[in-house]
């Protein structure tokens, strides 16, 4: 077998008209007026790059990856000389069917930014190109060309693209029609307030089709409807980056697969461009927080403010859930360090300078130990730049257990009570919090400089706290420095690697269903 992981990148959905139900509005074979066309067209459309380029006249809809990145100019036809903006991870598993299944065949997947040749960008946002249209390639075992080492899936495209109106990222599926000599078929598909999962699908010349999945289809993996990328920090494990080039097996590869697979690096050494996980951080990093935030020039854009407005199913409980707990995961792994999240929560710790042991030698791990997701701590910095939680709150609620990043039940089984009497205004709901976490400090706290601190972060006569904070994070250094020396012993590492394998037990317990945003994990003890 080859040497590739079985890491997935961020994907959308495998089979949208499958998993659809009855409730379509029209019928789909119907023929329709141009007046109506236009109509029907305007209503399937956000205000984004796809819309640019595709509203008004569905008869540009591409039929596969070749006529998307010809029509749109990203990928191989992007006019950058140095990247295509093409980045590569390696597997051997398959979502051709939505459901992750693992193989003994190299089945790289892809994802494809706007290609950013530094116009068009909006004020203050250089990746803005680059983020606000993506796309996905995956491959599968079954497509025909598989066995000759041409995976990938190319008459499926998945796109994701930035909503300049609301700031947040349209979801659209294009692929053939029935009829192979007429434009492809385009669907989107919607998450609505109510928690519910639309499909629009739309033919030239056909009536639109709308209906109410079954199936939560691409929020099955995108929870909160946002960008997505499991890895999303060095050493990247299993993309192409700095720390890995291209395995052996990459050279068996043909056709199609072959030429996208090549321009995150070259396979014959014919060209110098690069697409490296380095720079896909730099973009995801940027479209998570644009995404929440919104754009500085569009007012009340962005997720946060759209739960906030109640124009998305989480509200504001849903959005405290990522202070308290968790609603999406990455998955960190050691290097030349351990990650600090195998010992403390940052969160918690904030201003202190804890830096990432040394890993042993010979012993190197933990490899994709599931830590606290960008998407949650930049929804957590949204609420706090939207005055919706304090700083000081935030971080009094990670202290509850600073141990654990994710996965604590007893900072999880908070969110429940605290949101209970949730204010309607957001104004209030800090000092609902504050009022909630302080009549518990004594049985939440352990007694010490850890409930100090968190007294002098709850108490609203004190303006100083960096006494308790200094306190707290000098025995809180004390701790970390005795953790991080369990990684000398055999004993040691032998303890934090089931504390690694029982995060990765509740992962898959978290996300305990066929279609879900996971990587393989394989146990602590067979790595």
């Amino acid at each position: 077998m080859a040497s590739f992981s079985r890491i997935r990148a961020w994907l959308f959905i495998a089979a949208v008209s499958a998993a659809t139900a009855a409730g379509a509005v029209g019928c789909e074979g119907e023929e329709t007026s141009d007046e109506q066309d236009i109509a029907e067209t305007k209503e399937l459309f956000g205000d984004d790059r796809v819309a640019d380029v595709l509203k008004g006249d569905l008869t540009k809809v591409p039929r596969n990856w070749g006529e998307f990145e010809t029509l749109f100019g990203v990928g191989r036809a992007c006019k950058r000389t140095d990247s295509k903006e093409i980045y590569v991870v390696e597997e051997s598993s398959s979502r051709a069917t939505g459901e992750q299944q693992e193989t003994d065949m190299l089945l790289p997947r892809a994802v494809v930014t706007g290609c950013n040749t530094g116009e068009k960008n909006a004020a203050n946002e250089p990746l803005y190109q680059s983020y606000s249209l993506m796309a996905a390639l995956f491959s599968s075992p079954d497509v025909p060309g598989a066995k000759d080492g041409d995976p990938m899936v190319f008459d499926r495209v998945e796109v994701m693209a930035l909503d300049r109106t609301t700031g947040l990222y349209n979801f659209y599926v294009m692929t053939p029609s029935s009829d192979s000599s007429a434009p492809g078929t385009l669907q989107r598909i919607q998450l609505r307030p109510d928690n519910s999962v639309y499909v629009y699908t739309k033919a030239p010349s056909k009536r639109l089709s709308k209906k109410k999945s079954t199936d939560r289809l691409c929020n099955n993996c995108h929870v909160n409807m946002g960008p997505l990328m499991n890895e999303m920090h060095e050493p990247w494990t299993n993309w192409i980056s700095t720390h890995k080039t291209l395995p052996e097996a990459a050279a068996e590869l043909t056709g199609e697969t072959r030429s996208i697979v090549s321009e995150a690096v070259s396979i014959d050494g014919s060209h110098s461009r690069l697409g490296l996980a380095n720079d896909l951080e730099k973009t995801m990093m940027a479209a998570i927080r644009v995404w929440n935030e919104g754009q500085y020039s569009v007012a009340g854009s962005g997720f946060v403010q759209a739960a906030i407005d109640g124009d998305q199913p989480q509200g504001l409980p849903g959005l405290l859930k990522s202070v308290f707990c968790e609603t999406e995961l990455q998955y960190a792994s050691a290097f030349g360090t351990v990650p600090v999240e195998l010992f403390v929560d940052p969160g918690a710790v904030a201003g202190g300078n804890f830096q990432p042991p040394t890993s042993y030698a010979t012993d190197v791990f933990p490899i994709l130990m599931p830590v606290r997701a960008d998407m949650d701590e930049r929804i957590e910095t949204a609420l706090i730049k939207k005055k919706v939680v304090s700083q000081k709150t935030a971080i009094a609620i990670r202290l509850v257990d600073d141990a654990n990043d994710v996965f604590s039940s007893v900072r999880c089984n908070l969110h429940g009570p605290a949101t209970a009497d949730l204010p309607t205004d957001a104004t209030k709901v800090d000092a609902h919090l504050r009022a909630f976490l302080r009549d518990k400090v004594d049985a939440l706290y352990q007694e010490g400089a850890r409930r100090d601190y968190a007294r002098a972060l709850l108490d609203d006569s004190v303006t100083d706290v960096k006494p308790a904070r200094t306190a707290y994070l000098g025995v809180a250094s004390a701790i970390y420095a005795r953790e991080a020396q369990k990684l000398q012993s055999s004993e040691g590492r032998a303890e934090l690697k089931a504390r690694s394998q029982t995060r990765k037990e509740a992962a898959r317990k978290m996300f305990d269903r066929d279609a879900n945003p996971m990587p393989i994990l394989h146990d602590e003890d067979q790595l």
